[in-house]
């Protein structure tokens, strides 16, 4: 009988000790910190929430009410251009007493930086004002005169620009894209906010957050997602989505917007929280990619239903859905990372659109070029182009 040596008996033994001695055991409760990503976006320390972005529910507030406000000018309202600034100011703390409620922060001061060299919501807001004249004295709107279109399907005015532009729809999707993206994608999101020299290991002082956890949360904020948010999202809780979020759900069953967002959300704040940059890395991509995508995929939404409602002669439906579908394709502008150059969104909002952006001269065949420029660019869009 072959005996076996004492080496031989003991150098299964070795090799078990040698491999747990090299394997990870950080993952221990005791020794680790780290987490794994949870179902929702929800983190805690200590027992408490580090989730906190009141000025962005503040923001999107106060896009609401000036959305609102504007649209008393569809009835016949007299609106005001200095209203308007107050607002988007915030004067005083309220809006210049227009909002419902109070808050220190404001929209202008989170707008794109030439948006606001270029006064463009200033004077949106100035023309609103003046077509409101127009409208008060019932002045239906033609090409070159701003006034009231009434939308068939409901038999309801609208207050659109000389071009048949809606001013509610450029003004609430116009900040959507110029101070919700820009946010995102130029602020929150950016190496200055959530990079690897930005202070995540002490939190601030009063907060249970540290500085890095707070700004990646403050991107989430500008999403506005409940933080169950997910795909199948049930239509009893549609009233809890609004902005982005609203839009992300729409194009879900086509795109699979909301599990890919929410999913990339809540890795990048795990990641933060776990101090691995490389992986918050990785889903910020994620966001740059999707959110730019969802833009586009809600354009390509808004084409369509134009050119439905074109079909059918109802051209006040028409140009409010181009109303919208203009603010979503000028939203692409915004993400540093964009796949669309800044000439094609030019062609579309500028000529495809009705030249020189006028929607009296808008022809089947520019929507049509627009959706090809669209799809081309992003071809996930290409086999749900028609669905959207």
């Amino acid at each position: 009988m072959h005996r076996l040596t004492l080496t031989q008996l003991l150098f299964p033994a070795l090799v078990l000790s040698l491999l747990i001695s090299s394997c990870d055991v950080s993952n221990s409760d005791t020794d680790d910190p780290s987490i794994t990503p949870p179902e929702t976006y929800e983190f805690t320390r200590n027992g408490e929430s580090t989730v906190a972005y009141p000025g962005q529910t503040d923001r999107l507030n106060m896009v609401e009410e000036m959305k609102a406000y504007i649209a008393t000018a569809h009835n016949g309202e007299t609106i005001s251009e200095q209203a308007l600034l107050d607002m988007f100011e915030n004067t005083g703390g309220d809006g210049g007493g227009n909002f419902s409620f109070e808050s220190e922060k404001q929209l202008k001061n989170k707008t794109f930086g030439p948006d606001l060299d270029n006064n463009l919501f200033e004077d949106i807001f100035a023309d609103a004002a003046d077509a409101s004249e127009n409208g008060s004295a019932r002045i239906r709107a033609k090409d070159g005169i701003a006034g009231l279109l009434e939308r068939e399907n409901s038999g309801n005015d609208i207050l659109v620009d000389e071009k048949g532009r809606e001013f509610t729809q450029l003004v609430e999707k116009g900040l959507m894209g110029a101070v919700l993206y820009n946010q995102i994608f130029n602020e929150y999101l950016t190496d200055s906010k959530i990079g690897p020299n930005v202070e995540n290991s002490e939190t601030e002082e009063g907060a249970n957050y540290t500085t890095k956890e707070h700004h990646f949360d403050e991107a989430f904020g500008y999403f506005n997602a409940p933080a169950d948010f997910e795909s199948d999202w049930a239509d009893s809780r549609s009233d809890e989505l609004r902005f982005w979020s609203k839009y992300s759900n729409g194009s879900d069953e086509q795109l699979g917007f909301n599990d890919t967002i929410m999913e990339a959300f809540i890795h990048g704040r795990t990641a933060i929280v776990n101090d691995n940059q490389g992986e918050l890395d990785e889903q910020v991509d994620v966001l740059y990619e999707n959110l730019e995508l969802l833009a586009a995929a809600t354009a390509v939404h808004y084409i369509n239903s134009t050119l439905s409602h074109w079909n059918d002669g109802n051209q006040g439906e028409a140009f409010h859905a181009l109303s919208e579908a203009w603010a979503f394709v000028n939203a692409l502008k915004y993400s540093p990372n964009k796949t669309i150059t800044l000439d094609q969104i030019d062609q579309i909002l500028n000529s495809d659109f009705g030249e020189n952006g006028n929607f009296w001269n808008v022809t089947p065949e520019g929507l049509n070029n627009a959706k090809s420029t669209l799809v081309d660019t992003y071809p996930d869009l290409e086999s749900v182009q028609d669905q959207l």
